[in-house]
């Protein structure tokens, strides 16, 4: 099966071989026997010629198709059938006589990287009439099966279907891996691993898991028990990542194409957001999957506030916080009072608002220090260090730390998040007892007090006058209806880079406050711990009291 364009397409052929419907082609590329003659111990070359002389001689009708070849330019040939968006090429060696099985005259050379993997299990999906969110995938490993992450795009109403019910088929109640994270095996189904799902995917994890990947369709061919993970073959002379990059947002950017992510429908796809990564609404919306489940418990349920970059970032953006018509079902609604009336605010749930945030040309999401069901209630604060230009990124590291050992001598709990520009969040989360009134007060006060006892390191002040040399320890986004930047979030800046949280161990490690881009957190994320462990566990109250005592008031 091919495309529109021509491009033989995988997923095109499940399609059309479950549904009955499309015309299929048969490319043929050897010739074994011939009029009874065993042709394997011939050149490949002799093969083909004989094969193409074949094929000359029938009917001009029909599917069956001559798979033609070129000699030498292997590097050139690459990169043009990369740029064209192909899924790469097959190199073989004129001169051999035909040997079944793979051997070292042939090699597949992909534009990505895409293989095999097992399915054990899926995730449910809060969407209605969608069977499921993702699939678990596995490959084997040292005689039993290895957890290799999951997969949520790539299907089509009609899959989604035909994947339901094989899953109701191969039910099983326990993970047949025992490798699956707690927190996925908690919300997670499972399935007898006898399943084999072809998928494309962008690369693996330090810890071995599948990044950014898409469903392609399942390979009845092939049986579960003979699922690897694939390892590359070297290909001499053939740098092909710099063409590939450039090549590919180019050809994509011309074709524009419509594609499908957790249920929400991306148009525009190829459309190139970040200039210099070259990073595409595409792209982005992959990496919205790939950290949506440490990016959600964050995110989901708070009132946002939006930057949109329809035509990417360089270009006109703006600030959106209130709800207008004809926006996607994915994002909420909340009703807010403000000084004259109310306003309806916006805010996600899943991981379909994420991507129908990708649709709008959302760039950043900032959010409020309260819920959606207690608005009136924050349980979210934040300190935001923000150096003058020019002063040392250790000395925004030492402010934080500071902040932390005086929040401690609170009792309080904190963590922090360097923010993809040049500062850092301090985060302190707290149960919802107190309003907006007195979150303000504290988180004022702190810096005050920070700027009072050091006047020469801190100002809490915004005049850009009095920060020269300082750091502003901004307090303000503690007021009723201001908003920080969300954890993962993108920065609608140069590099692509995201707000990231780390523990106060790796803060101590870092450079700068931009150390992830999208290209990078996922495999950041998979390689460290969890950055704030015991977050979404941590009640502790506002101690204004405390605060007043400490500092005479």
């Amino acid at each position: 099966m091919a495309d529109a364009q021509g491009r033989t397409s995988f997923s095109a052929l499940q399609v059309a071989l479950s549904e009955g419907t499309g015309g299929f082609g048969y490319y043929v590329f050897d010739l074994l026997h011939l009029d009874g003659e065993d042709l394997r111990k011939r050149p490949l070359i002799e093969r083909k010629e004989m094969l193409a002389k074949l094929l000359a001689r029938a009917p001009k009708r029909g599917p069956v198709i001559y798979s033609d070849h070129m000699q030498g330019e292997g590097a050139k040939v690459f990169r043009h059938a990369c740029d064209l968006k192909l899924e790469g090429i097959i190199s073989k060696r004129a001169d051999d006589p035909y040997r079944s099985g793979r051997t070292a005259s042939w090699l597949k050379v992909k534009c990505g990287m895409e293989q095999e993997f097992v399915i054990i299990g899926w995730k449910p999906s809060d969407k209605v009439g969608r069977p499921f969110s993702s699939i678990l995938l596995a490959v084997r490993e040292g005689g039993g099966l290895r957890y290799c992450g999951r997969v949520g795009t790539g299907y089509t109403e009609a899959r989604l279907e035909d994947l339901a019910a094989l899953f109701k088929t191969h039910a099983r109640d326990s993970a047949p891996v025992p490798s699956i994270p707690r927190d996925v095996a908690r919300h997670a189904r499972f399935v007898e691993p006898v399943l084999v799902a072809e998928v494309s995917f962008r690369g693996w994890t330090h810890d071995g898991i599948v990044r950014q990947g898409s469903f392609k369709g399942l390979r009845t061919d092939k049986p579960a028990r003979e699922v690897i993970r694939e390892t590359p073959m070297p290909t001499a002379q053939v740098s092909h990542q710099p063409a590939r990059r450039a090549g590919r947002s180019a050809a994509r950017t011309r074709n524009d194409e419509t594609a499908e992510f957790a249920g929400v429908r991306i148009t525009h796809a190829d459309r190139v957001l970040f200039k210099e990564q070259g990073v595409t609404k595409r792209e982005l919306c992959e990496y919205y999957l790939s950290v949506a489940d440490v990016m959600l418990p964050h995110v989901a349920n708070r009132p946002l506030a939006l930057v949109r970059c329809p035509q990417g970032h360089g270009k006109e953006c703006f600030f959106q916080k209130h709800a207008n018509p004809g926006w996607p079902d994915a994002f909420k609604k909340v009703r807010i009072r403000e000084k004259s009336g109310s306003q309806d605010y916006l805010y996600i749930e899943d991981e379909r608002g994420l991507m129908a945030a990708v649709q709008m040309g959302v760039l950043e999401l900032h959010l409020w220090g309260s819920h959606v069901d207690a608005v009136e209630q924050p349980d979210r604060m934040v300190f935001d260090f923000d150096p003058d230009e020019g002063l040392p990124f250790a000395k925004v590291k030492q402010a934080a730390r500071d902040m932390r050992e005086r929040l401690a001598a609170l009792g309080l709990e904190s963590f922090p998040m360097v923010t993809g520009g040049k500062g850092i969040h301090v985060v302190v989360p707290f149960v919802r007892r107190h309003d907006w009134d007195a979150h303000r007060a504290f988180a004022e006060a702190m810096a005050r007090v920070m700027a009072e006892d050091e006047p020469e390191r801190f100002v809490a002040n915004m005049s850009k006058a009095k920060r020269r040399g300082k750091i502003f320890v901004d307090y303000l986004r503690n007021q009723r209806g201001a908003t920080a930047i969300a954890p993962y979030s993108t920065r609608s800046r140069h590099g692509a880079y995201v707000a990231f949280p780390v523990s106060w161990d790796a803060l101590g490690r870092l450079k700068d406050a931009h150390p992830a881009n999208v290209e990078t957190a996922a495999a950041k994320i998979a390689r460290s711990k969890e950055p704030w462990p015991g977050y979404g566990d941590v009640r502790q109250a506002l101690p204004l009291g405390k605060l007043k005592a400490q500092i005479g008031l």
